[in-house]
């Protein structure tokens, strides 16, 4: 498994690019759809948050890839 944590929307851009092609190619079994953010509360209280951004892939199984 695998989380990806983003501040900026260059660098998320890559990896949700690097993600795609990952699952297209056959290393990545499952990847995030939606990206996870800070919940309202937590940005109230943490400001810095609400431009993270949080994507996750879990590697396939060296069965499902050959």
């Amino acid at each position: 498994r695998a989380v990806f944590l983003t501040f900026h929307s260059g660098e998320d851009r890559r990896v949700k690019k690097a993600l795609q092609a990952g699952r297209r190619s056959g290393l990545f079994a499952s990847i995030s759809e939606d990206i996870i953010t800070a919940s309202p509360p937590e940005r109230h209280l943490n400001p810095r948050s609400s431009s993270a951004k949080l994507r996750w892939a879990i590697k396939a199984s060296p069965a499902e890839i050959f």
